[in-house]
């Protein structure tokens, strides 16, 4: 019985774990400040203006005025 009540415990604990981790694709690619687009990294030819959640970094194309 005891072994039975664990697993219940961890697999109802289990669910919010996985939906904290399916939550990074949803914030890849999306728009944030000043028209940018939320990535990993920017890329050379764009400029970082903010942070996005997980640690993502917003990117503008180019080199916006302040």
């Amino acid at each position: 019985m005891k072994p039975l009540l664990i697993m219940l415990v961890f697999l109802s604990l289990w669910d919010p774990v996985l939906a904290g981790i399916n939550s990074l694709p949803s914030e890849m690619h999306k728009k944030c400040y000043k028209n940018g687009i939320c990535r990993l990294e920017c890329y050379e030819s764009e400029m970082l203006v903010a942070y996005c959640m997980f640690q993502l970094e917003c990117c503008v194309t180019g080199n916006p005025a302040p």
